[in-house]
């Protein structure tokens, strides 16, 4: 019987993908480097930031380290993410409200920081939702790593095998599948077409995600 839900952040209950590659686009542009986007869809999104440091010193001809990117990318997401809050997915609203309503356990489980999914929490009235918010700082290692769901799971004082995670991102899926979790993934314009082999199931919206969660657990 299903007795919790673990939410992913950003593509999944926020629309921020666009707003991280900008960011990017913002750091490269001061070295002379375009960053187009479908590299970014295909290679970094939902892949957490200092991972995506990493990629681009790699890739492009940076004069700093992946660890001197990271902190450059830090003050900027401190300036973007740190206050306002990023648009909702759609149906995102009504899916965490339709969980809530059948007292099952929810958590977010996160590669952000906790400043920000702060925004969320506050301004889209997502706290009196997640008692549990599982970000980067909480762990030792960022998704695919399992680490932050683990944690979720062990602040919710449940088994992997009692929750279901709803996931964006093939970096996010693997970081489930390595905890145990069944998952869902709801595709937005930054994943469509990338690999989701293992997934429980593969949706288009929110709304499909609640039609599976009905007709499978009998909610």
């Amino acid at each position: 019987m299903l007795q919790g839900v673990i939410f992913d952040h950003d593509g999944t209950l926020v629309d921020s993908e666009r707003k991280h590659y900008l960011l990017w686009v913002q750091l490269l542009a001061e070295y002379g480097c375009d960053f187009p986007e479908d590299e970014y869809k295909a290679h970094l999104a939902g892949v957490p930031t200092h991972f995506n440091a990493e990629y681009l010193v790699a890739h492009y001809p940076l004069p700093l380290s992946a660890e001197e990117l990271f902190a450059k990318r830090e003050l900027l997401t401190l300036g973007a993410f740190g206050k306002d809050a990023c648009p909702l997915i759609p149906d995102a609203q009504t899916l965490v409200e339709w969980v809530a309503a059948r007292s099952l356990k929810m958590a977010i489980a996160t590669g952000a920081s906790a400043l920000e999914v702060q925004p969320t929490l506050t301004q889209h009235g997502f706290a009196q939702y997640f008692p549990i918010v599982a970000t980067r700082e909480d762990v030792t290692h960022a998704k695919p790593a399992p680490d932050v769901y683990l944690h979720a799971l062990q602040q919710m004082q449940l088994d992997a095998d009692a929750c279901i995670a709803i996931e964006d991102s093939p970096t996010g899926l693997r970081s489930a599948l390595a905890a145990g979790l069944p998952c869902i993934v709801v595709l937005n314009e930054y994943s469509r077409g990338l690999d989701f082999s293992g997934a429980t199931v593969v949706v288009n919206s929110m709304q499909a995600a609640q039609q599976w969660l009905t007709e499978h657990y009998g909610l």
